[in-house]
Order: structure tokens, then sequence, then C-alpha cells
């Protein structure tokens, strides 16, 4: 007996379509649910923020039309996860909930990533954005204690404890604070995503130590580890500062590695505390411990000397411009007051002991 053509082809095309409509619901599902929850940590951060929490912001921050936004909030509101007040959007209790669970992975594995991997500071953001959604509760929970319970992520943002309503942002914003004190910044605003990317490439991260030289319309100059750095004022306002500890603010004028010329010794006095994590653990491992004496032996030929081949404890040892800038040093004196000029392998012996 033979099955007529039409009827096979009909039930190929059910046994296809079938799982392939399942994929696509699942797919539809996914997307929903992850829209729904980006939808709650907005509006958690207007909380945090203090600003208003429309469909507007909603549609603006989401990237969706305002018709878009005006249904996801309807949908939110179904589920019993906002609930509107005049024109303003609100978190009900289990909207908070959710919120804070989402906005807890995020912030904890942006701090996971930022001190045990070598992940760019410009693109933990980004993957963040899409652990935040896999990770469940009990996995946050793990993260958060194999990590010792960290009150803030790379950039500054506080990380809330589960059942807090609010967690106060700190600092004061860089346009507003005054000139020639020590400030450190304590948090940067990581969107939009161009405008972090420039103030990284400036070499500013939570952690780094300044003072403010110049304050004009068009921006500000900034004495950052020794170097001149020019800020436009648009940047300046998304990096918020405190005051720097008092222990710590002579490192504001201190020499890095990246400024000593060829030929010259000195002596590692300490790392910045914007070394973290892997890269951190890799440039004590190198030799760059405190005391110990570094001497800059060869520039490469190409871009603009960059990297550099230094002499440490015996081994040459090559680094880019963007890592030595991170090793604070000193001139080597010699005990009658000068320089001193003994080859940097000799004089790294004297000093091998790890600080």
């Amino acid at each position: 007996m033979f099955w007529p053509i039409g009827l096979l082809v009909a039930i190929g095309i059910l046994a296809l379509g079938i799982p392939l409509a399942w994929r696509l619901w699942e797919s539809y599902r996914v997307r929903r649910r992850e829209t729904v929850e980006d939808a709650l940590k907005v509006l958690w951060d207007c909380v945090e923020r203090q600003t208003p929490s429309t469909p507007d912001v909603l549609a603006g921050r989401l990237r969706l039309s305002l018709r878009a936004a005006v249904r996801l909030v309807q949908h939110m509101s179904e589920h019993g996860l906002v609930r509107m007040k005049g024109s303003q959007v609100r978190l009900t209790p289990a909207g908070r909930a959710l919120a804070l669970h989402v906005l807890r992975a995020h912030r904890l594995w942006e701090r996971y990533l930022s001190d045990n991997t070598a992940v760019p500071l410009t693109d933990i953001h980004r993957m963040a954005d899409k652990a935040e959604h896999r990770l469940t509760p009990a996995e946050v929970q793990r993260l958060d204690a194999h990590m010792g319970y960290p009150r803030r992520d790379p950039h500054g943002d506080p990380i809330p404890r589960e059942g807090e309503e609010h967690v106060a942002r700190i600092g004061t914003p860089l346009t507003d604070w005054p000139l020639g004190q020590p400030a450190r910044i304590v948090h940067i605003e990581d969107e939009p995503e161009a405008m972090f990317a420039q103030i990284l490439a400036e070499g500013l991260t939570p952690g780094t130590d300044v003072v403010i030289e110049e304050r004009s319309p068009e921006g500000i100059h900034l004495k950052v580890e020794g170097n001149d750095v020019w800020l436009a004022a648009v940047l300046a306002a998304h990096i918020h500062v405190m005051p720097a500890p008092q222990e710590k603010r002579t490192a504001l004028s201190a020499m890095t590695l990246a400024d000593v010329p060829a030929g010259t010794p000195v002596r590692v006095v300490g790392l910045s505390s914007q070394v973290k994590g892997l890269l951190r653990r890799r440039l004590l491992d190198l030799g760059f411990t405190r005391g110990a004496v570094v001497e800059p032996v060869l520039q490469s030929a190409f871009g603009r000397g960059d990297p550099t081949a230094y002499r440490v404890r015996g081994t040459v040892v090559a680094l880019r411009r963007e890592q030595a800038r991170h090793i604070y040093v000193e001139p080597i004196t010699a005990p009658n007051g000068g320089e001193n000029n003994e080859p940097a392998d000799q004089t790294a012996r004297a000093n091998h002991a790890p600080a």
C-alpha cells in the first residue's frame, strides 16, 4: 500500500513544523522574560537616582517604541510586578524582589569578572547583561558568599542585599569637586557605553586618585598619577568622587614606570589600586613587588615604543605602557644623596626578597 505523495508531504511538514514552532515559541518567551527583567532593572535604577519612571523613560532606556513600552507596562501590571501611580510606573513588592535579584546578579557578575578574569572593564557590563538572566537565586547567593559579600561593583555602583529597598549612591560629581583637593573616584556611569569607554581610555576607574588643577566651561584639567588629563565637562559629570584617604594622597604625585626613561633604574613602591584580579597577581608574580629594582632596557620600534622591555629581578619582561603606568616607582638614591646608577640587575639581587 502506497501513501499519497501529498499526505506524506503534509506529515513531513507537520513533523518538522512542530519542533520548529516550539523553538520559536521558547525563544519568544525567553526574550519577553528578559525584556521584563530589563524593565524592572530600569525602574529600580530610577528609584536609586530618584528620577521619573514613566513609560517614556522605559521606551528610551530599552529602545522600544512608546506603544511597545505601554504594552510592556500592561503586561507587568497583569503579572503583579508594577502599578501605575499617576504617570509613574511603580514597582510592587513582587516587582522589587525580582528587580533586586536581577540587579544583584548583574553587579555581582561584574565584580567577579573584574576580580578574577582578564576581561576588560569595557566588556564586563555587556557580559553581565547576559549572565543576569541566567543566574538563579541560589547561584547568586553562592557567588555573593564566594566573593565575601562585596558592597560595590567595579563601576562603584552599590550591590544591594536581599531585602534592601534602596541603597544610596555615594560620592560627589567631579564637576562639583573643589580645585586642589585630592579625591578618589568611587563611581563611573557605565552608560552610555561610548562615554564610559572614553573615560577608561584616560586611565580613570573607581579607585583612581585625582586632583582638579583647572576648571573651565569646556572641561576639567586633572592631575592623575603624575600625568595631566583633560576631560570634557560632559564626561566629568559621569564621574563621582570622595576625599582621597590621607595615607594614599602621596600616590597622586608618584612617578609611574611608564614615565621612566630607558637605562634609568628605579625602585617599585607599589601598584595602583586599579590593578586587581589576574593582572595584579601577574605583575606580582613577574617580580614587580615593593622594593624591587626595575630598569627599562629596550623600547619597541613600533607603536610609539610600546611595549617596553624591563629588567626586573634578573629577568627581562615586556609590558605595555597601559600596564606600566599602574606601577608606582621612585628614583634610587645613593647613600651620598645622589642618584644610584648601579646596574639594575646588581641592585635587584640586593632587593630580591619579596615585599
